[in-house]
């Protein structure tokens, strides 16, 4: 795979809701935080206002625009700057679907309209892909709407689903969530720099991504994280010496390339780990010679052990499955550390 689809073959959504809005001068509506969800707003016609709770962060989108907010922080949209909000869940047409995944929606007064098309994707564990973790909170796709990218082509497949609901939209749009997910990254790749929200992190990655030998070593490591990598086989395998490769991985990537390996190898434990392999076999899969040499690695990754993530995380599925509609995929919490480490 390319080195893109490598870093973000991992990441899958979970469960995935879909709104259109339809609706006139004076609106406002205010969505609440969710962990791991990437919400994404297509501006089809009209314009709007979209910022954080704390209003910090603000972009001003119009026709053709996707805005992204991939962090699951609360935010509103709204047709200005300072125009009330109400919240989504009080909205009639979401009190009168209950736990519906698609809904349409109608709002406002009299005046200038404005139509959005809505995604919210609760993705699995997103923050351990280290492009992902870096994203601003809130970004803008300037005109990706308008047809010139792929992006542009699968929000109007999307939409075409949300309005008509044919046969197997609900399946449909739930696998398309992944693909949606995966194209606006791809897009975010192709445009950063324009905008001046992209963060450096995310500048660096890019980047590691457009070098050949990094996007390479990067690519071999996400792969096969099994293999005993070291520093000197992975730069024969790009044609580079130890030491060039070494400070040019560090440079564009950010970290060691051991320490990207370990980031891969955990990213793939916990991934076992959740659906219940043995901790000798997810030691086996993950590169460690035993389970005590993967257990002390988890342990100083994570911040507990490998058998209590597991039981967190089976504990964690039979609740969310009492909970889930029917092909709901059971959440994963995060790791004591991983969740500290965003605070």
């Amino acid at each position: 795979m390319d080195p893109l689809s490598e870093l973000l073959s991992s990441v899958r959504a979970r469960a995935a809701s879909w709104a259109r809005l339809d609706a006139r001068a004076p609106w406002g509506v205010a969505l609440r935080g969710r962990p791991s969800a990437f919400c994404i707003h297509h501006v089809v016609s009209g314009a709007a206002w979209l910022s954080t709770e704390d209003d910090g962060d603000a972009l001003a989108l119009t026709t053709g625009d996707v805005a992204v907010v991939p962090h699951g922080r609360a935010h509103s949209l709204r047709d200005r700057r300072g125009t009330p909000v109400v919240a989504l869940e009080e909205l009639p047409g979401v009190r009168a679907s209950g736990d519906a995944r698609v809904w349409h929606l109608t709002l406002g007064g009299a005046g200038t309209e404005t139509r959005v098309t809505s995604a919210l994707v609760e993705l699995e564990d997103p923050f351990s892909v280290p492009i992902v973790s870096s994203l601003p909170p809130l970004f803008r796709l300037a005109g990706a709407g308008a047809g010139q990218t792929s992006l542009g082509e699968h929000l109007r497949l999307l939409a075409r689903e949300i309005e008509s609901r044919p046969f197997g939209a609900d399946l449909a749009l739930a696998r398309m969530a992944d693909v949606l997910f995966v194209h606006v990254m791809r897009a975010y790749v192709e445009t950063l720099g324009d905008e001046p929200s992209h963060s450096c992190r995310s500048l660096e990655l890019v980047s590691a991504l457009r070098d050949p030998g990094v996007a390479t070593a990067m690519g071999l490591m996400s792969r096969r994280p099994e293999h005993p990598w070291t520093v000197a086989s992975l730069a024969e395998e790009v044609g580079l010496s130890r030491s060039a490769f070494a400070a040019r991985f560090t440079s564009l990537v950010g970290e060691p390339p051991l320490g990207f390996l370990t980031r891969m190898r955990m990213q793939k434990a916990t991934m076992l780990l959740r659906e219940g392999a043995t901790l000798a076999l997810t030691s086996q899969l993950t590169g460690y010679a035993s389970e005590a040499s993967f257990g002390h690695a988890f342990r100083q990754w994570s911040g507990m052990s490998p058998g209590a993530y597991r039981r967190q995380q089976q504990q964690h599925a039979r609740q969310s499955d009492l909970r889930a509609e029917p092909g709901a995929r059971p959440r994963a919490e995060d790791p004591p550390a991983r969740r500290a480490s965003r605070a």
